[in-house]
């Protein structure tokens, strides 16, 4: 029928189209002009010309698939493993003294002891792989599922997932590109773990994984993990215990360790949350019978990372504390520091820490007498460099300079002389009672009944100026003073003068312990004997204070690092935090001249000392010293402040200390030139018409 002709009874002749029959049904009818069959004949052309576009798009399809793989098998001929698996583990960070060149320690990732499978746990391979890698038996290095599900969830706008298998992450740790996010990296690492599961086993390569991944605490691979966590090796790990190591894994040092040894927000709670994650992922994967997990309710208990295995000595507080939170403040975590051969330099003097730790008796305190501590700390005025620390010989323990805080005693008055001199009060007439004992309203027992306050050496006068009570150490003047001006005001001086936290004597658990109290909080309530020292303050807290006296009012954050180098060249340099004036020169200035001592055969200008019975503190222009030395029970029940071991430890190091450290009369004079402008400038606020002034002004000689 293909192009036969047929007329109509019209005359016009039609073309008819040749139609495929269908077997089963009779002749096809011959397509005629009636209603909606020009419809029909659009819904063809539209079916034809949709297979068409999808025979293109199926091409093009396969035309980029196949570019990928000629790209992809480019890329992946040409990426190389590493050349030593085994020796790219990591490069200790070496910590020096302010000179750059004086080791004061190490910090390196070598607590690592390798041990083949057969000297490892089974739970703890079963954890690790439930945990980490589910399918890592099954796939050829990557796994593809779960790279098509992270990138959907990322793509999508959910949390960012990176689906690398354990293959993946071991290769990335010694090809050092682990801290690399971008998809060039995951692409890189994805072409090395395929090429490793061509050269090694499953069990090999979870071995090699095992002998090198961080765990925290300073622990590399699971040997020394296990140690330093339970102090046994991997073999004799119990379920519980593998499934808290493996939990460490995804945040070392992090959430996921109840000690919390670095102060890096550990809690037990999200501790509890990764483990029981883990277990629950062994019975996911068939490894740990739901009974037995059933069981296991409460984290397995670990050693107190405190105690000084490592015999770290006194430096410890410094290199593995103060350093490593520094740096975590500054975005270097402590796995890079441990694995990335950096140089740190501190602030820290190396005479002058030696000598205070050698020469002046600081360090037989406690071997002396086990009832008596001590702790030390030096820092620069106006910069906030710490020069010298001492928190105990225990590195890794209870930091006595900084964890706990001490009653100051008298050596607090100057902070209370700031807030009277902020008040306006008269603080050179003899017009206040300084006999001993003495009874006040607000100074009570534990039966709210007035108890005696005693001055101390028990020494009593008649009548007194506040400044001839600060310089002779008597608290029943200062008190009277403290209790007028509220204890609030005491402690907005202390604020000011760069004290953040103190610890509250009148609220104590049922341990006895003092709670801490944050003198900025604008709710917090403080007694009066706040003035006479009552509240427990730290040592580098004290040396803070004595630093901002010394530099006209100027306070500057205690720091302990100067500058970091790696292999490629700086990675940071500290910049002092510096708040200048929170309190008027002139009132700082005036108080720290009432500590003023005569020039000694070292100096032959004054220094500001002050002291109770257990401490000693004082400063000139270029160096502010803290010590803390004795029995605490000795602070606030009269004993004197005179030729005490605390005073004995802080002349010998300010007579020895290095030439650097000592104020020369230019820079004296100087300070005193501050002083006498403040006072007229604050004389020309002070008068009609001027802005007011934050106090009233000063009347007297400031020197």
């Amino acid at each position: 029928m293909e192009g036969r002709e047929t007329s109509t009874r019209t005359g016009r002749t039609l073309r008819l189209r040749r139609i495929r029959r269908n077997a089963a049904v009779g002749a096809a009818e011959v397509p005629s002009e009636q209603p909606g069959r020009k419809g029909h004949r659009r819904r063809g052309r539209r079916r034809r010309g949709r297979r068409r576009r999808m025979a293109a798009l199926t091409a093009v399809l396969a035309l980029l698939a196949g570019t990928a793989v000629v790209v992809g098998s480019v890329f992946y001929a040409g990426v190389d493993l590493p050349d030593e698996l085994d020796a790219a583990l990591s490069q200790g960070s070496t910590v020096y003294y302010s000179d750059g060149t004086t080791v004061m320690g190490e910090l390196a990732a070598e607590q690592r002891t390798s041990v083949g499978l057969d000297e490892i746990a089974d739970d703890l391979e079963h954890a690790l792989v439930a945990a980490e890698d589910a399918n890592f038996y099954s796939h050829p290095g990557i796994d593809a599922k779960g790279v098509l599900r992270a990138l959907v969830n990322n793509l999508t706008g959910g949390s960012q997932q990176g689906a690398s298998t354990l293959t993946q992450q071991y290769v990335g740790l010694v090809a050092d590109i682990r801290g690399d996010g971008s998809y060039l990296r995951k692409a890189r690492e994805a072409a090395m773990a395929m090429k490793l599961e061509e050269e090694f086993t499953k069990d090999e390569i979870l071995n090699h994984y095992l002998n090198i991944v961080y765990f925290g605490r300073g622990a590399y691979g699971v040997e020394a993990a296990a140690q330093a966590f339970f102090g046994r090796p991997a073999a004799d790990l119990s379920t519980s215990q593998s499934a808290l190591l493996v939990a460490q894994i995804k945040s070392p040092d992090g959430p996921y360790d109840p000690r919390d040894p670095y102060d890096q927000g550990g809690t037990v709670e999200e501790a509890t949350e990764r483990w029981a994650y883990v277990l629950d992922q062994m019975v996911a994967t068939g490894e740990l019978d739901p009974v037995k997990r059933g069981a296991l309710t409460e984290l397995p208990e670990t050693l107190d990372p405190t105690d000084d295995a490592e015999g770290l000595g006194p430096e410890g507080f410094v290199t593995n504390g103060f350093v490593l939170a520094e740096l975590a403040d500054a975005g270097l975590t402590t796995d890079e520091v441990l694995r990335g051969g950096f140089a740190i330099t501190t602030t820290l003097d190396a005479e002058l820490q030696e000598t205070a730790l050698d020469r002046t008796g600081l360090r037989e305190v406690t071997a002396d007498d086990e009832d008596m501590s001590a702790a030390l700390a030096a820092v620069e005025p106006g910069t906030g460099r710490v020069l010298a620390y001492y928190g105990g010989e225990d590195g890794a323990g209870l930091d006595q300079a900084d964890d706990v805080g001490h009653r100051p005693g008298t050596a607090f008055n100057v902070v209370t002389a700031v807030a009277a001199n902020l008040a306006g009060l008269d603080l050179m007439s003899p017009v206040l009672d300084g006999s001993s004992p003495q009874y006040f309203d607000t100074y009570l027992d534990e039966d709210g009944e007035p108890k005696p306050l005693v001055n101390t050496g028990g020494a009593s006068v008649e009548s007194i100026s506040f400044e001839r009570a600060v310089v002779e150490k008597l608290d029943t003047p200062v008190y009277s003073v403290a209790e007028q001006i509220g204890g609030e005001a005491i402690a907005a001086a202390a604020a000011g003068l760069g004290v953040e936290r103190l610890w509250d004597p009148h609220d104590l658990d049922e341990n006895g312990v003092a709670a801490e109290i944050a003198t900025g909080d604008a709710a917090a309530r403080f007694h009066p004997d706040l003035g006479i020292g009552a509240y427990p303050m730290t040592v580098l807290d004290a040396a803070s204070v004595y630093a901002a006296l010394a530099a006209g009012g100027t306070v500057a954050e205690p720091y302990f690092v100067e500058r970091v180098s790696g292999p490629d060249g700086l990675l940071y340099e500290a910049e002092p935090e510096i708040a200048e004036e929170t309190i008027p020169s002139w009132a700082v200035n005036r108080a720290q001249a009432y500590l003023l001592t005569p020039a000694n055969d070292r100096d032959e200008l004054p220094l500001a000392v002050n002291a109770s019975a257990t401490w000693h503190l004082g400063s000139d222009p270029n160096l502010a010293l803290a010590v803390w030395a004795g029995d605490e029970r000795r602070e606030g029940d009269g004993a004197s402040p005179y030729n005490t071991v605390a005073e004995g430890i802080w002349w010998t190091l300010m007579k020895s200390r290095p030439d650097r450290f000592i104020a020369d009369r230019e820079d004296y004079e100087a300070l005193q030139a501050e002083v006498w402008e403040d006072e007229l400038a604050y004389e020309e606020s002070a008068k009609p018409g001027a802005e007011d002034p934050v106090a009233e002004p000063p009347t007297e000689d400031p020197a």
